[in-house]
This record gives C-alpha cells, sequence and structure tokens, in this order.
C-alpha cells in the first residue's frame, strides 16, 4: 500500500509539474533533490508525501526544507553505510514535518556535528526544532519541524 502511495504522489507531481507553467512545488523539488542523491547513495530513496505540500507552504520554508533533505541524504550518503532511506513530508497539525530516515551505522557517539547543527539553526529561524537520534530498529532518524505560518 505504502509503494502504491509513493507511485501515485510521484505520477500526480510529475503531471502537475508538466501541466503547469508556474514553479515546481515542494513536492516535485523533494522528488529532484531524492533523483539528484540516488549517485551518491547508489540506490533510491523511498519517498512519502502527507497532506498538501504544495499549497500550505511558505518560499521560505520550501528553501529550507529542501536544503535539510540535501544535507540529510548527503550525511547518509558519507557517513551511514545504508541500503534504504525513507524521506516522508507531511503537512500536519499546523506544522511542515520533514523525516528522514536510514537503515545505516547510526550516529557515532562523538564527531563533527555541523551539518546537524545547520540543521537545527534552519528549524529554529523559522520557530521549529530539529532532532536526530537512533531509529527503532537501527539507523538514524532526523525529524524538522517547522510551523507552516513560517
Amino acid at each position: 500500500d505504502d509503494t502504491i502511495k509513493v507511485i501515485r504522489s510521484t505520477i500526480f507531481a510529475l503531471s502537475e509539474h508538466a501541466t503547469s507553467d508556474e514553479a515546481p512545488g515542494l513536492r516535485a523539488q523533494v522528488l529532484q533533490v531524492c533523483q539528484d542523491s540516488v549517485e551518491a547513495l547508489g540506490f533510491s530513496p523511498a519517498v512519502r508525501f502527507t497532506g498538501p505540500v504544495d499549497f500550505e507552504v511558505s518560499d521560505e520554508a520550501v528553501d529550507h526544507a529542501l536544503a535539510v533533505t540535501r544535507e540529510a541524504l548527503s550525511n547518509v550518503a558519507r557517513h551511514a553505510k545504508a541500503s534504504r532511506v525513507d524521506v516522508d513530508v507531511a503537512t500536519t497539525d499546523g506544522y511542515l514535518v520533514l523525516r528522514v530516515a536510514d537503515d545505516g551505522c547510526g550516529m557515532p557517539d562523538a564527531g563533527r556535528r555541523s551539518g546537524l547543527a545547520n540543521l537545527a539553526e534552519r528549524a529554529a529561524a523559522l520557530g521549529g526544532e530539529f532532532t536526530a537520534g537512533p531509529g527503532e530498529n537501527g539507523g538514524t532518524v532526523l525529524v524538522w519541524r517547522v510551523p507552516l505560518e513560517a
């Protein structure tokens, strides 16, 4: 069922982009960022959208969300040794929520965290929050959450 939802969402985004003279929405841009990461990752990220992400998110939040997605996928490619990454974008309860989860080796206890600090700063700039930690079954889960009014 999840796979079918992803396929439908992708088809919707592609058909919407093909028939519109407007700049692509968040959905199409996230799909492009994920597509751009395939070579570095060695596989395609699974992407899921929930809610009207193209209509409720401000341009400023879109710009930040795309940068966060790029950084998160770059971190997975460089550090995680993952074979799967899920990118979930949702508008729910007045928030834009971006969740990136991988099945990799997890975050080391020590090490440079400048990329993660940047993601936290981007969330704080919009009145939101950012968390990073271990996944239920290993790997790492990043959650970037900002108010839709941002």
